[in-house]
């Protein structure tokens, strides 16, 4: 099988919040936004982000008769390299994003990170190689 390009699309129950935050607060490009449709794509860095209704794509894979969400440990998590993860932290925190954790070192990875939330609940780490 040979793949000519991929992307992770998130599927969110708030499209708008979650439009609005990666826009404003992470300051991806908008590649394409039909809110109305319930679709949107993001450039971050090499990579393509995209945001789908989540009901809708249950519907189309016939899994909506599932329940919505499920109180769980997280079950993916989006993780964005940074050239400076204390001034990525600062400027989102001036912008009034909450962070689960603070910028950390993680020697065993030669790391340093940090962690937040979309407002859908998704998981973002921030990561700066410490090299």
């Amino acid at each position: 099988m040979k793949i000519r390009s991929a992307h992770t699309r998130l599927l969110v129950c708030d499209l708008e919040a979650c439009f609005r935050f990666y826009k404003e607060m992470m300051e991806f490009p908008v590649t394409m936004a039909d809110l109305e449709m319930g679709y949107a794509e993001f450039v971050a860095g090499d990579m393509k982000l995209a945001l789908f209704r989540r009901q809708e794509m249950a519907e189309i894979v016939e899994a909506n008769h599932k329940p919505a969400q499920a109180d769980a440990q997280d079950p993916v998590v989006l993780i964005f390299t940074v050239v400076d993860l204390d001034q990525a932290y600062d400027q989102l925190r001036h912008k009034g994003v909450e962070f689960i954790s603070a910028p950390m070192n993680n020697p065993t990875y030669e790391l340093k990170i940090a962690y937040l939330r979309d407002p859908d609940g998704t998981l973002i780490g921030l990561f700066q190689a410490m090299t």
